[in-house]
């Protein structure tokens, strides 16, 4: 009762905040300035206070391989609603590449569109500019996040990449940081409306350059990144470590 209680709370205190302090500031930043892209920095400052409150203490790993210039593409696993709102302060502040129904929830939508989030259509004819959108984004300073399973994990093991976010890195040439997302789902999970306070670990993987992966097919660099993201998973490690424990009594 007292997690489901603590996750109409967090739902509450985010959705408060979005109307009364979030769109105020975007319209002041945005609408004013003209510095649309800068108009989640709030959210850094924002998240960490909520987090404290909620019991939520985030770990990060690998902070070295996080890119100083913002020209890069984050790729990272998805188990809850968390992930994105974890990895703003963790990370950096990035818009979103999302599933286009969300762009028609009141308010919500206005915001994800002006902070410089894309939308994923059902029609695929539809997103045959993704790509050039995400150039685009990324020349303005901005950094994109993307969920190449398509939808959260129930469980926390990871599902199936789609090929999209790996054929446009290639076709565009621009470079993608692979991270994986600990706890997410345990803190907020994607099957019962429950909050569990703990630690979230966000483990940042060695960023993949195109110069990297230009000789590689997409579907090459899509694994690769699926088994970087995969390894740093607690049930890969304890997969990983029982094989290690085989290998040594047989040996």
């Amino acid at each position: 009762m007292i997690s489901f209680i603590r996750a109409i709370l967090y739902y509450l205190t985010v959705a408060v905040a979005l109307c009364v302090i979030g769109v105020p500031y975007m319209l002041i930043r945005g609408g004013i300035f003209g510095q649309w892209e800068k108009c989640t920095e709030l959210c850094i400052l924002f998240f960490r206070v909520v987090f404290k409150l909620f019991g939520i203490k985030l770990e990060v790993i690998g902070k070295e391989n996080i890119p100083a210039e913002r020209n890069f593409v984050i790729v990272s696993n998805h188990q809850s609603f968390l992930d994105i709102n974890v990895i703003w302060p963790s990370i950096t502040i990035c818009a979103f590449i999302a599933k286009e129904a969300l762009w028609h929830i009141p308010v919500f939508g206005w915001v994800i569109t002006h902070i410089g989030c894309i939308p994923v259509h059902k029609d695929p004819r539809k997103n045959a500019d993704i790509g050039k959108r995400v150039v685009e984004r990324l020349s303005n300073n901005y950094v994109i996040s993307v969920f190449p399973e398509g939808h959260r994990s129930a469980d926390g093991r990871l599902l199936k990449f789609q090929n999209g976010i790996f054929r446009m890195a290639k076709e565009n040439h621009f470079p993608l940081l692979p991270i994986t997302l600990v706890g997410t789902g345990e803190r907020l999970a994607k099957t019962k409306w429950a909050f569990t306070p703990g630690v979230v670990k966000i483990v940042v993987h060695p960023l993949q350059t195109p110069e990297s992966f230009a000789e590689k097919p997409a579907a090459q660099l899509r694994d690769e990144v699926f088994e970087m993201i995969e390894s740093a998973l607690p049930y890969k490690q304890a997969e990983l470590a029982a094989a290690n424990a085989d290998a040594s009594k047989e040996a």
